[in-house]
């Protein structure tokens, strides 16, 4: 009898890191499981075979996409052939939707189960959207509470086990300590985390270096971290530092201690808001990209708030500066402001505390594990 197989596609360092936590559990419990795909190196470290790294789907924008579609639309034909020549029992997909919903059509082209696990921020778009992915798969397993009836009303099954990161986004030390081990002394602390793309690095970190050389001027004694996500090599980042003239520390694999021991962090929009409002440390939410990009989606987003944090709140908790309000001297005079008032610190760590309540309890991905094991089983049996 041959084995289970399971296909997993991660597009993004962020769809990594779930998929990882999902594939680990997956793996304890079925260890005889094949579990193939496209992912990154958490992924491969938590047993999956792949078949093309997330690095080299690593692009967004409109105007990116076009100018790499050669390459893109060779890996979209590649995994298509392989899934044709595999047939795994399920398809497991994980955000990425620009790659993910064509490649689910295909799939279910072909008799494969296809589940949508994190699915697209359809409720920032127009609800044609939902119907268009409702059409190419067979179930949602969404990570948001209120994502449940959008799909619901889209007629597709949804589960909602929680959110992944509750019980893994946390600090290995103390905060105390961890500014001991770096020496940055008891003064404010400020972390800029502007994304895990090179093309975010090249947009947001420039402005952000800006607002940090402005907060200086105001708060001498604050010093700066800056987080560098596994995906951004030195090459990339150096050239943005060299003469910046900050107290700066660059940290490699110690995120979360960084934001744990902030005071304040300025971060990329994306799931990196939401971690850092599990942690609970008040922040600015950022984001720019190319001037196109930025144009259309101004026209295509639907929803006052793109800042996770927000949107799982259901009004404005922690403020958003993005395409056109992604200036230098406002993020500054905000993140000045915020670092002068306790109360407002205060009051966005209580309203931080509300958005983690509403995300759900620890262990999600292990129940997310064991809802694929259980289909998986179904499936095998039809």
């Amino acid at each position: 009898m041959s084995p289970k197989r399971i296909f997993f596609i991660a597009g993004e360092h962020s769809g990594d890191l779930q998929g990882s936590l999902v594939l680990s559990h997956v793996k304890k419990l079925a260890p005889d499981i094949v579990a193939e795909g496209i992912g990154g190196p958490l992924m491969r470290k938590a047993g999956l075979e792949c078949i093309h790294s997330i690095d080299e789907l690593a692009v967004i924008g409109f105007v990116e996409v076009l100018s790499n579609f050669r390459h893109l639309w060779g890996i979209y034909s590649d995994t298509c052939r392989i899934l044709a020549a595999r047939r795994p029992d399920i398809l497991v997909l994980i955000d990425y939707p620009g790659f993910n919903v064509r490649v689910a059509k295909a799939a279910k082209a072909l008799g494969i189960h296809v589940i949508y696990y994190i699915t697209p921020q359809v409720w920032a778009w127009h609800s044609s959207r939902v119907r268009k992915i409702a059409s190419v798969i067979h179930e949602a397993v969404v990570v948001f509470p209120f994502e449940v009836d959008i799909w619901k009303q889209a007629g597709i099954p949804v589960e909602w086990f929680g959110h992944p990161l509750i019980g893994t986004a946390a600090s290995r030390m103390p905060p105390a300590e961890f500014r001991m081990q770096h020496g940055l002394g008891e003064g404010p602390l400020v972390s800029l985390l502007p994304g895990s793309r090179n093309q975010e690095i090249y947009y947001i970190l420039p402005p952000l270096l800006k607002a940090a050389k402005t907060i200086a001027v105001k708060r001498p004694d604050t010093r700066f971290l800056l987080p560098v996500a596994g995906s951004i090599g030195d090459a990339v980042l150096q050239p943005h530092l060299n003469d910046c003239n900050l107290p700066i520390t660059v940290l490699r694999g110690q995120t979360y201690e960084a934001v744990a021991a902030s005071d304040l962090a300025m971060v990329a929009s994306g799931t990196a808001t939401l971690e850092t409002a599990i942690i609970g440390t008040p922040m600015l939410i950022v984001y720019q990209t190319n001037w196109f990009t930025s144009l259309l989606s101004k026209y295509l987003i639907q929803v006052p708030h793109i800042g996770l944090p927000n949107v799982v709140a259901g009004r404005e908790v922690v403020s958003e500066f993005i395409r056109g309000d992604f200036h230098p001297e406002t993020i500054a005079r905000e993140a000045v402001s915020i670092l002068e008032s306790p109360e407002r610190q205060s009051s966005i760590r209580n309203d931080l505390r509300e958005v983690r309540k509403r995300l759900g309890e620890p262990g999600a991905a292990a129940r997310v594990a064991e809802h694929l094991l259980r289909r998986l089983d179904e499936v095998a049996k039809r």
